[in-house]
């Protein structure tokens, strides 16, 4: 479906006040190790524990939680825009994900960034394909930490059609 251009500029700026925080995505299996920023990320059950992530098709991270069936979710602290930096525009091939950044080893033998409010371990219960440009992974939570105490990142997007 196109969407006109009108549409973006009327709809988009409505859509965009939708709050959204600000996370850092890892999985690891078989050797291999990602990490992507994340900003649709919302908690979906309280029983069990269960959070939502919107993740753009072809992302490589996927492949990676489907095989490897864990994943992990950093909380960025309000106004650290470090992490964020990093992330933000994805990593090359080969790139070492964790390279330059302060980690620590979650519960179940997940990575975490060390500088994160807090984090979450999840496993995988399914992903959902809707036919849009991104694809939902819904994961329960079996792990968390709160590492530091403060305010979670959240912004808005000026425009709901771009990050």
């Amino acid at each position: 479906m196109a969407i006109s251009e009108e549409f973006k500029h009327t709809v988009g700026k409505a859509l965009g006040r939708i709050p959204s925080g600000l996370f850092i995505l890892t999985a690891s299996h078989g050797g291999k190790s990602d990490a992507m920023l994340a900003s649709w990320v919302q908690q979906a059950s309280f029983d069990p524990p269960t959070i939502s992530i919107a993740v753009g098709k072809g992302r490589g991270i996927v492949d990676l939680i489907k095989t490897g069936k864990t994943l992990v979710i950093s909380v960025l602290p309000e106004g650290d825009t470090s992490l964020m930096k990093r992330y933000a525009r994805g990593l090359k091939p080969g790139e070492d994900p964790f390279a330059g950044v302060e980690i620590v080893t979650t519960a179940g033998g997940g990575v975490a960034m060390k500088s994160a409010v807090a984090w979450l371990e999840c496993r995988l219960l399914q992903t959902c394909d809707f036919g849009a440009d991104h694809e939902l992974v819904i994961a329960q939570v079996i792990h968390g930490e709160l590492l530091h105490p403060g305010q979670s990142f959240t912004h808005q997007r000026g425009n709901g059609f771009h990050y």
